[in-house]
């Protein structure tokens, strides 16, 4: 049997004994007919007295024909291990849902009622450790070890292997982050939304998760991570300033345990206006339509020292701002008012959303993207293939020299 209170934004369930699909369908009434709140609507499940269930028996039947997207948008389930499984059998029912999984029923409704707190709130696109380390303890937060180094494309894996933030899963640059490659579209072409979606959804992240990306270095890699969730429409996604060097500076913990989770629900709301093509650049060459603004060092920007690329240069008209700029000494962000102060410099009265990022492969791009946004300058677009897709057609213009900044 079931029982069922809903106040407050919230709705808790109490299962005694056996859940039967009576339980379950008065369970579906509940959803359909009574849930009614303004603003978010968080799910307390407890299932510490739950003997067994036989809702399974109708899982295509039902569950699947009654999903919920939005009903609720967090879900803590207070069980015990036997009971585990139970949250993802949840999590197809409710599948834009955050899902978190307690022996506490208190330590749950803490947890939910942090995320009403949250509820509202914009997610910023940086983190700082000690926010990330209050957090990560928290069901609905996943983080990303992005390491890599282009030179030595194994590197970042092993980097993770010898240690890395508790609970962080290891994404590759070549592996999860880009496409195949086939010669014409770029070193680090976007990966099939698909299988990144698939990969994300493996690793517990649904629409509610919070998700933060570090590497080691500059925030490169991460912010590539930071810029496919958004692509792919998912916006609770920050990069950790400082990176792993900034954690481990400060003497938090790393470990070699390898995290599991429950495979999520991750739905896709793929914005494809953030991303141009090498045909919409060259189109917009001849109209004038695009700032292009190109990530890469000074040296690489004028053609010299390529050591990636068959042929250097930039594309005409594009100006520089390498990506290195947003940070300062530490390899943190600069303050948000100094890189709104030094990209409207760069961009010279160009709006925003006329901005065409690209790099050498659309990576460090990502970076400027970010750091546009952090500068309240938002809608700024990438050219994914980059120079690396623009070079190998001869017939595709190339500068030399400073360029025009």
């Amino acid at each position: 049997m079931i029982v069922i209170q809903h106040r407050n934004n919230r709705v808790s369930v109490n299962v005694y004994g056996e859940f039967t699909l009576a339980d379950f369908k008065e369970f579906e009434e509940m959803v359909n007919d009574k849930v009614a709140f303004e603003g978010p609507v968080d799910l307390l499940m407890d299932l510490r007295e739950m003997a067994d269930f036989t809702v399974d028996v109708a899982w295509e039947d039902i569950v699947f024909a009654r999903a919920h997207p939005d009903d609720f948008k967090r879900i803590a389930v207070v069980t015990q291990s036997q009971w585990v499984a139970w949250s993802a059998w949840l999590s197809q029912i409710f599948v834009n849902a955050g899902m978190g999984v307690f022996e506490d029923a208190a330590e749950a409704a803490a947890w939910l009622d942090a995320g009403a707190e949250e509820a509202d709130e914009t997610c910023a696109a940086l983190v700082s450790c000690e926010e990330l380390a209050a957090h990560l303890a928290d069901p609905g937060w996943r983080v990303f070890d992005c390491r890599h180094l282009l030179t030595d494309t194994a590197q970042g894996e092993r980097a993770y292997a010898k240690g890395h933030l508790p609970g962080a899963v290891f994404m590759h640059l070549d592996r999860d982050l880009s496409g195949p490659k086939n010669g014409r579209n770029g070193r680090h072409p976007l990966p099939d939304p698909e299988v990144l979606a698939a990969k994300l959804a493996a690793a517990g992240v649904n629409g509610q998760t919070r998700v933060v990306a570090y590497d080691d270095d500059s925030g490169m890699n991460a912010a590539r991570l930071w810029w496919l969730l958004r692509w792919l429409g998912h916006d609770r996604v920050a990069v950790l300033d400082g990176g792993i060097g900034a954690w481990t500076g400060e003497g938090r913990p790393v470990t070699t345990d390898l995290p599991v989770f429950v495979t999520a629900k991750f739905d896709i709301r793929l914005r494809d206006d953030g991303v141009v093509s090498v045909d919409q650049v060259v189109d917009g060459l001849e109209k004038n339509d695009f700032c292009l603004i190109d990530a890469r060092a000074a040296d690489r920007f004028r053609g010299e020292n390529e050591g990636l690329d068959p042929v250097g240069g930039h594309i005409p008209g594009a100006r520089h701002r390498f990506f290195r700029d947003n940070l300062d000494a530490s390899g943190k962000f600069l303050p948000a008012e100094e890189l709104r102060r030094q990209f409207l410099d760069v961009l010279a009265g160009a709006e925003p959303e006329r901005v065409v990022m690209y790099c050498g492969s659309g990576v460090s791009a990502c970076h400027n993207l970010l750091a546009m946004e952090l500068a309240g300058l938002p809608g700024a677009r990438l050219y994914a293939g980059s120079w690396s897709e623009w070079c190998v057609d001869p017939k595709r213009p190339v500068v030399q020299g400073s360029g025009d900044r």
